[in-house]
């Protein structure tokens, strides 16, 4: 289940403990990603959160916000469901993430969470 290739170009070789291993491997199969996927997730998350990625552009519709990742260079859509009230990064498969934090920080976004309309559920 994983997605195409976006232009990686670099390929790391890391050697992690084995309960590091065996955390990102039950978190990626509870996600439905692979590890490589899972940790690109990870790292797209704390450029944004110390400055290092943006969103360049955003939209609503259909139940989806839509941003446009800097570092991926491509969209990556955040689904609203208005059950739970919460949005789901359907490329992190999460429902708390980078771009879910970044999407948070646009003013218009900000108003429909004062609203109500959409929670955050805690990871």
């Amino acid at each position: 289940m994983g997605r195409k290739s976006s232009g990686r170009i670099e390929r790391w070789t890391i050697s992690l403990k084995p309960e590091i291993d065996q955390l990102l491997e039950r978190v990626a199969k509870e996600r439905g990603l692979n590890k490589t996927d899972l940790v690109e997730s990870i790292i797209v998350e704390w450029a944004y959160n110390h400055g290092y990625n943006k969103i360049i552009h955003f939209n609503f519709r259909d139940g989806l916000i839509s941003v446009w990742d800097y570092l991926l260079n491509e969209t990556v859509d955040l689904r609203y469901d208005s059950i739970k009230k919460t949005l789901i990064c359907t490329r992190c498969k999460a429902t708390y993430c980078g771009h879910i934090g970044a999407a948070l920080k646009i003013p218009e976004v900000r108003k429909k969470l004062k609203k109500g309309q959409i929670i955050i559920e805690d990871i």
